[in-house]
């Protein structure tokens, strides 16, 4: 997941690139967390198209970058290809190659023992990058602005051929490249020449190395984010927006005779409603049964190795505790860690919530919406959660989501569907799985600090439950009385307090996973994070929620379903 920024601002108008990731590799290549993954290159050329789907900070865009160095064409300062010394006799490259930056790279790595793959891929291919983390607007007319900026971004990238005198002998205008290249200019286009824009750039690169193209899609999920987040977004726009992406996207890959494979980067699957109209792309879930789960994260052995490699491995069981691994199903039936929280904990040399950026603020009211609080209560219990899977999106799906986040309209067969996208962010990792169904729990203690705030938001719980004032006062001092005394007439009177402030509220929690975290939120406004665990955990006193729930009339009082 990209992690959305909230109001994230239009970008301005620039000459040069800002977005260069071109060293982001190389930078990681030369950190004391780095973990061989290039293996994961071979398994790519086993396929096509491939869309990875996985949560923000899981080495997507790392991985597409190492992919990039390895099978682009180097070429020196006038744009001429960089010749590589190849062994013919043997079909393999040369173990030494001077002129070439990226061969470097990749020496002494697993990739480098692959000497089939090294002599038929590496520095091969012609490559196009297109970013979509910068396309956002509250308006169709904002949003086709950002979008020239990332094709116009893409052409950039290839600012050798701007003064190349191969021009004089291709088959095509350099006006027509230029009205791309040029910022200025690009902002002119017509929506017509913004759908063909990246094929002809493909053209025009088959064209200059006579070799077909390798296309790069990051943040590919970008512009649903935008479906989902925008509020201000008019429906007719969304739709316009999507089909726009949709034919930018089959121009560029279906039937395009310049294209030989692409890799695209996405941390949710409705991403994938983008390129429907696309064959062949192997679409790879999160943690499911695909070749390269075991690329994206760090498995449970890398992480001891890796900290035994700095000096950390006593901190191993504090990174457990806080960081545990998301469990794959993939058949190896191991977990994988967050790169990001591990490089963080080995940088800082200290614990602590490293997992993302957090809950959109836009998805608080969702995630703590009355109808879908049960499930994540439970979840949040340490039980697992069945929901129905959906594995095959249409823009209605996309709306159905804008409206959850963003109008807090949750109908019934809603939930599922925003749990699963919660999952596919990160938030939960899989216990089983089937062909529409998926089991849901919580990962590690960093998921858990990052939602329980959210479900304890008193604001939130106020609105849904719509409990009086006087009433919670009434409660809350009922629990004081509980911990002063700690008999059997407090817990009576407690548990009456309870049974007034849902009767005469809105709605009754449909759970104890449910009622706990009311009554928690409750607490925490009153009392603040440490008295209030104080009061409801302290041993010599009681366990204020496990004393009524063990009452035999509570879940009468209560009226559970």
């Amino acid at each position: 997941m990209s992690d959305h920024k909230t109001n994230k601002s239009i970008p301005a108008l620039t000459i040069e690139d800002p977005h260069e990731a071109d060293s982001f590799y190389v930078k990681y290549y030369n950190q004391p967390f780095y973990i061989d993954k290039t293996l994961l290159i071979k398994e790519l050329f086993k396929k096509r198209h491939v869309l990875i789907i996985a949560p923000s900070r899981f080495g997507k865009s790392l991985n597409m970058n190492m992919m990039r160095r390895f099978v682009e064409i180097e070429v020196d300062k006038e744009g001429s290809p960089i010749e590589l010394d190849v062994d013919e006799d043997n079909r393999c490259l040369k173990e030494v190659q001077p002129t070439s930056r990226n061969f470097k790279l990749f020496q002494g790595k697993n990739i480098f023992k692959e000497k089939e793959i090294m002599f038929e891929h590496f520095g091969k291919y012609p490559t196009i990058y297109v970013d979509f983390s910068e396309m956002t607007g509250d308006n169709f007319k904002q949003i086709v602005y950002t979008l020239k900026l990332v094709i116009n971004r893409a052409f950039r990238k290839h600012r050798y051929l701007q003064h190349n005198p191969w021009w004089v002998y291709s088959g095509y205008n350099k006006k027509t490249f230029m009205r791309y290249y040029d910022t200025e200019e690009c902002m002119s286009l017509s929506l017509a020449e913004i759908k063909a824009g990246l094929r002809i750039l493909s053209g025009i690169l088959h064209d200059y190395y006579n070799r077909k193209v390798f296309v790069f899609i990051d943040e590919f999920d970008e512009p649903v984010n935008s479906m989902v987040y925008e509020d201000e977004l008019k429906p007719r726009h969304r739709k316009q927006t999507i089909k726009l992406i949709q034919t930018i996207i089959r121009n560029l890959l279906e039937g395009n005779e310049f294209v030989e494979r692409s890799l695209s980067n996405a941390c949710h699957q409705f991403s994938s409603i983008l390129s429907k109209s696309v064959n062949n792309v192997t679409i790879c879930a999160f943690l499911q049964n695909h070749l390269f789960t075991k690329f994206y994260g760090f498995e449970e052995t890398e992480v001891k190795n890796l900290l035994e490699k700095v000096g950390l491995i006593e901190g191993f069981y504090n990174i457990k505790y806080m960081h545990d691994g998301y469990q794959t199903n993939d058949g190896r039936n191991i977990k994988i860690y967050s790169p990001w929280a591990i490089s963080k904990y080995i940088c800082n040399k200290a614990l602590g919530i490293y997992w993302s950026a957090g809950v959109p603020s836009e998805m608080e009211e969702a995630i703590a919406h009355f109808k879908i609080r049960p499930k994540i209560a439970k979840i949040m219990s340490g039980e697992s959660v069945r929901i129905k899977y959906v594995s095959t999106f249409h823009f209605k799906d996309v709306q159905r989501l804008y409206k959850i986040v963003c109008r807090n309209d949750m109908k019934n067969n809603d939930v599922d569907l925003f749990l699963q996208f919660l999952y596919e962010l990160g938030f939960f990792h899989l216990t089983d799985y089937g062909h529409n169904y998926l089991c849901l729990a919580l990962p590690n203690k960093a998921v858990y600090h990052i939602i329980h705030p959210v479900l304890n938001r008193h604001d939130l719980i106020k609105k849904y439950y719509n409990n009086s004032p006087k009433l919670i006062r009434n409660f809350i001092e009922s629990l004081k009385n509980m911990a002063r005394s700690c008999n059997e007439n407090s817990a009576r009177c407690l548990a009456k307090s309870i049974d007034v402030l849902f009767k005469k509220g809105k709605r009754t929690p449909s759970s104890e996973y449910e009622l706990h975290y009311v009554l928690y939120g409750y607490m925490l406004q009153e009392f603040g994070s440490v008295t209030c665990e104080t009061i409801v955990s302290n041993r010599n006193r009681c366990d204020t929620l496990n004393r009524i729930n063990a009452m035999s009339n509570m879940k009468y009082m209560m009226k559970l379903k």
